[in-house]
């Protein structure tokens, strides 16, 4: 099972960043995300996640530390080459009124050769370099409110 880890210094205090995300139903800082259904509440609760795809991603929130300030999910439906998917989010301080948030996924590739692993592993890092990015630019919009 490999195991990536996508960091991203974010220019304002964990408390804002960890608000953004420890609100698991809301993702409108996420740009792409269009409609976004939500099941549930708390451990369990899942968002239904509707993109430029026909099939939306189904995240399930797995567990919530909001001393440690980390976040878990997993993602079972999804446009990525991967077959399993678990993702734990940290948000740690990182000097005066700054931060860095720590994507930890574990994952496994859709198929067994080089090439699906190879995939796998990219499209998992483009995806949250990207949403590293987009987690970034919502922290500093909601500092500067």
């Amino acid at each position: 099972m490999p195991h990536l880890a996508i960091s991203k210094h974010v220019d304002a205090p964990p408390a804002t960043v960890w608000s953004i995300v420890a609100d698991f139903a809301n993702v409108n800082w996420i740009p792409v995300a269009g409609v976004v259904e939500v099941e549930g509440e708390g451990i369990g609760m899942r968002r239904l996640i509707h993109g430029s795809g026909t099939t939306p991603v189904a995240e399930t929130l797995t567990s919530m530390n909001a001393d440690r300030m980390e976040l878990g999910y997993s993602i079972t439906d999804n446009p990525l080459p991967v077959a399993r998917f678990d993702a734990l989010v940290s948000v740690r301080p990182a000097g005066d009124a700054a931060t860095t948030v720590t994507w930890n996924v574990d994952y496994d590739p859709a198929g067994t050769t080089e090439a699906d692993q190879t995939a796998a592993r990219d499209a998992v890092e483009a995806v949250y370099g990207m949403m590293a990015g987009w987690l970034a630019d919502a922290s500093s919009a909601r500092e500067a409110t």
